[in-house]
């Protein structure tokens, strides 16, 4: 049985993370706004990450989720 990386207990989606790639920088950054509005945290605020533009989020279980351009 794997252990989680972090050394940690077990949780929802740990080590899972969804990622939606979007059509632009501007929807990558109006879905990470809007995960605030419904209760989301950041994992990572909007930036170029090497080729992609990316912003990471989790939901109200946890779970990451990432938007990319």
């Amino acid at each position: 049985m794997a252990e989680p990386f972090d050394g940690e207990e077990a949780t929802n989606g740990d080590g899972t993370m969804i990622g939606f790639n979007t059509e632009s920088k501007k929807k990558v950054i109006r879905l990470y706004d809007k995960s605030f509005e419904l209760g989301g945290i950041c994992a990572g605020k909007p930036a170029q990450r090497g080729l992609k533009f990316a912003a990471y989020v989790r939901d109200l279980d946890g779970n990451k989720i990432c938007f990319f351009e």
